[in-house]
């Protein structure tokens, strides 16, 4: 297994081809129907020079009632389908919470996530607190209670209030 980090901006033709089949295969259609932030980064994992795995990361100034907080978020963690179950994703969200500490140093890592993922990312060390969440869409702001993930990184105590991701969500 061999694991990148990657500025976005960055990749390749190849890569950025790969990356729409791994999406392709790995999400169900609509299940991204909103309009999403661009990444940053992103983990690529490979496996004999394919890639079967990646993690995007998202650097941004969110606000919680108000009050910033920088946040590394974690999306498009992503495994083909036939190679699920082999520790992939694992993995790459082990590196990208390891380059959150060291090269982002941000407050906090944090993910949106599927009710049905919470124990699997609560494993790697991950926490739900309360929302609301609050991100821009075309059409103006949208108001989730999606469940909301954080990884302490500089700090240990995530605010309470409304998080306002202060633009596109992740």
């Amino acid at each position: 297994m061999e694991i990148e980090i990657k500025p976005a901006a960055q990749l390749n033709p190849q890569e950025r081809e790969a990356l729409a089949a791994l999406y392709a295969a790995a999400f169900q259609p609509g299940a991204r129907d909103f309009v999403w932030a661009a990444s940053d980064w992103h983990v690529l994992v490979r496996e004999m020079a394919r890639l079967v795995s990646n993690v995007e990361i998202v650097e941004r100034t969110a606000a919680v009632d108000g009050q910033p907080v920088r946040l590394g978020g974690i999306s498009g963690v992503a495994t083909m389908p036939e190679c699920r179950r082999r520790g992939y994703a694992e993995a790459g969200m082990q590196v990208a919470q390891s380059f959150l500490r060291r090269k982002l140093g941000v407050d906090f890592g944090l993910l949106i996530c599927a009710d049905g993922l919470v124990p699997y990312y609560g494993r790697l060390g991950w926490r739900v607190v309360p929302g609301p969440l609050v991100f821009e869409q075309p059409a103006g702001p949208v108001t989730s209670r999606d469940t909301i993930m954080v990884l302490p990184v500089a700090k240990s105590e995530w605010p309470r209030g409304t998080l306002d991701l202060c633009g596109r969500p992740w």
